[in-house]
């Protein structure tokens, strides 16, 4: 799953469809999906995102690996980038909307609880390592 920092420091999310058989309907998450076989998690990452909006996504970097214990109980791979994708360059294939959220405002979406977690304990963190 990539998570998108915008040059202004909020993040660009994905709203997946509401669709009963998918994991986390209707919540706000990063962009990504599934691993096939013999697919490296980078590179499933890398055709998700290009399938779902358009994007090729270079020098993403790995955030963490965490357990969607409130889902179907899999390893997700979040992945983020910082800057270099605005909201006006996405041609969304998948999913109900995409939106750009400041990270205080988090608390207010629905959202995986996972990726909440990781955005608040893993990302905020990250983020203090690159200028303004």
């Amino acid at each position: 799953m990539l998570l998108i920092v915008t040059g202004d420091r909020r993040l660009l999310l994905h709203l997946r469809d509401d669709k009963p058989e998918i994991a986390h309907p209707g919540c706000w998450a990063g962009f990504g999906g599934g691993v096939k076989e013999g697919e490296s998690v980078e590179d499933a990452l890398r055709r998700e995102v290009m399938e779902e909006i358009g994007i090729e996504v270079k020098n993403p970097m790995h955030l963490v690996d965490v357990i969607d214990d409130e889902g179907d109980g899999r390893v997700v791979s979040l992945f983020f980038v910082v800057g270099g994708i605005e909201a006006s360059d996405i041609e969304l294939h998948e999913g109900a909307g995409i939106g750009v959220h400041r990270i205080d405002e988090l608390d207010q979406l629905a959202m995986p609880p996972f990726v909440r977690r990781s955005i608040h304990s893993h990302l905020v963190p990250a983020l203090a390592d690159f200028a303004q």
